[in-house]
């Protein structure tokens, strides 16, 4: 963006404007017609991105200021021509005796006649003095955040990077982004949001993150698959928005603002929004019904949207592929080496059970349909790596001990393994529940996602403590980084006296204080299930889809060098980290 639309762009939010500057930008604003085009183009982004996600009072505010309506026929008169017709005969609707200082009467003069309303209303006077005019550009830097304020994921970057405005380090996989413009290069990112969403995005791509349930894309090829739990997800054009009522869904824009989208699984709804944000004309697409609209096209100048021919001629659906976990051969060797209580590998099966390599401890039974996958030939050879793959279901899965275990209220225990989960999701890893066959749980590790039934920190492994046990209540800890889906991650979670530890790929993540004064009692222990109780629900199942290995559990808590010592034998054919 050239420094005088930066520029311009920083006063029109706020940001203070010397003197001779404003005179200077006021002067071109008048006098260059592109200029002028451009800067209106700019604003009316800006107006329209806030009114898309302005409640119904704030709509009723704008019609009052300017006259709009959402339910009146629309103009066909795009907003740029409105204001750049105004921009050539200021004086036809300047207001008289205004009170603004001579600058704000210059960008009324120039602008703000057809706009103001809109922007004035619908965003809202920053208290602080904003971001250094120099960094007001198409693209931003890659700010920093973690999961608890941030709104995606880049899970994978296939051939794309990332441009920016500024000389600053480039998000990477496993990084969280915050809200804000991104273009990427050619090639393909996949981002998830930490709802779950993921987003397929072909570059060259130019996106922007506006909140957990919407992104606009100002330019370039996405596709998005929307979980159970996660609909209403809207993703913005130039002049369009598609609604998912649960689906799967893509959105080309090209350079000219024209829009095409297409269904491919489930239903959702398309629109073209007229000069204000609001919707003119809607299509609903249903992919399922035999002679439904499909695909749609939105011309922004025109101000039409209507159905036309499926095509195949938008971003296709990645798939990514679950690496293999490479263990040391002396992995095994190492677990035992710290007595574990049980330990199980998941190298065979056999009448609906894996065995424990701990001579006389029980097996592990599967229940559902897990099965198990992996190497033959493993890291070296002669040496086999299978592991536990939970598959995407409705049917009840998870894996048991027939009778219950007690853990040592002291010193403590803990429970290890690895895990792979397939997506950013709320799923169940670990957990022991008393009594036996029901929601009482004493101590539960899983992963979290942002979702609107829970306060849990998103894309985290959450480590919880009850007692007594219960189904609400206890004592919590996150993890300090996040997970990343389609990667193995170690994890250890431990009860140490009067406090609670979490590890994540060798290293203390993160540990809260614990009730101290607690009883020993049988538990059950469930792997990649909330309950072993029927039905479905959030306080019931919470599945696990991804895979597992290598889980020991202990009756006493591990110290540091073990654990590091565990994670160590277990890298060697681990993704990069």
């Amino acid at each position: 963006m050239e420094p005088d639309l930066a520029d311009l762009l920083a006063a029109w939010l706020g940001i203070e404007t010397a003197p001779d500057r404003r005179e200077a930008l006021l002067a071109r604003l008048r006098l260059d017609e592109a200029f002028r085009r451009s800067f209106v183009a700019e604003i009316r982004m800006l107006g329209m991105l806030k009114t898309v996600q302005s409640p119904e009072s704030r709509w009723l505010r704008l019609e009052d200021e300017l006259g709009w309506s959402s339910t009146e026929t629309p103009t066909p008169e795009p907003l740029e021509e409105r204001i750049v017709r105004g921009l050539d005969h200021p004086g036809a609707s300047a207001p008289v005796g205004s009170s603004r200082s001579m600058f704000r009467r210059g960008l009324v003069a120039a602008a703000f006649l057809a706009a103001a309303g809109l922007v004035a209303i619908l965003w809202p006077r920053r208290s602080d003095p904003g971001p250094p005019a120099s960094q007001v550009a198409r693209t931003q830097a890659y700010p920093r955040v973690d999961s608890s304020v941030g709104l995606a994921m880049v899970v994978k970057l296939d051939g794309a990077f990332w441009e920016s405005s500024v000389d600053e380090p480039r998000p990477k996989e496993g990084d969280i982004l915050a809200n804000g413009r991104f273009r990427v290069g050619p090639g393909r990112a996949i981002l998830s949001m930490l709802t779950g969403v993921v987003l397929d995005i072909e570059g060259p791509a130019d996106v922007e993150l506006v909140s957990e349930s919407k992104v606009l894309c100002h330019q370039g090829r996405i596709r998005a698959r929307v979980p159970s739990g996660a609909e209403g997800f809207i993703v913005l054009g130039p002049s369009a928005a598609v609604v998912d009522l649960g689906t799967e869904f893509a959105m080309n824009v090209g350079l000219d603002g024209k829009t095409q989208g297409r269904v491919f699984l489930g239903k959702l709804e398309a629109a073209v929004l007229n000069s204000v944000g609001s919707p003119r004309r809607t299509y609903l697409l249903d992919a399922g019904r035999a002679g439904s609209t499909k695909a749609f096209e939105v011309d922004p100048k025109a101000g039409k949207i209507e159905a036309v021919p499926t095509s195949e001629d938008f971003a296709s659906a990645s798939e990514l592929v679950a690496p293999p976990l490479g263990l040391d051969p002396a992995y095994p060797a190492a677990v035992l080496a710290s007595n574990p209580w049980g330990y199980w590998r998941f190298e065979s099966l056999v009448d609906g059970s894996t065995p424990n390599e701990v001579a006389g401890r029980p097996p592990l039974k599967v229940v559902g349909p897990i099965r198990l996958v992996g190497r033959d030939d493993g890291p070296a050879p002669g040496v086999s790596n299978r592991l536990a793959e939970f598959r995407a279901t409705t049917e009840p899965q998870f894996m048991t001990l027939e009778d219950d275990w007690q853990p040592n209220s002291s010193p403590g225990y803990a429970i290890e393994f690895w895990c792979l989960s397939r997506a950013i999701t709320h799923a169940s890893l670990a957990g022991l529940v008393s009594p036996r066959a029901t929601d009482h749980h004493v101590f539960l590790m899983e992963l979290t996602s942002r979702n609107r039934l829970t306060i849990h920190k998103p894309a985290s492994i959450r480590l919880l403590h009850r007692w007594p046990s219960g189904w609400e209540g206890g004592d919590n800890t996150y993890s300090s980084e996040p997970y990343v889906p389609c990667r193995w991650h170690h994890f250890v979670g431990q009860v140490v006296g009067d406090r609670i530890e979490l590890y994540k790929d060798g290293e203390v993540s993160s540990q809260a204080s614990a009730t101290p004064d607690r009883a020993n009692v049988p538990c059950q222990l469930i792997l990649g299930r909330l309950t072993a109780l029927p039905g479905v629900g959030l306080s019931v199942d919470r599945p696990f889809v991804g895979r597992m290995d290598e889980v020991a559990l202990y009756d006493r808590p591990l110290t540091i060098d073990e654990i590091r010592n565990h994670y160590r034998h277990g890298i060697v054919a681990s993704p990069a980290k």
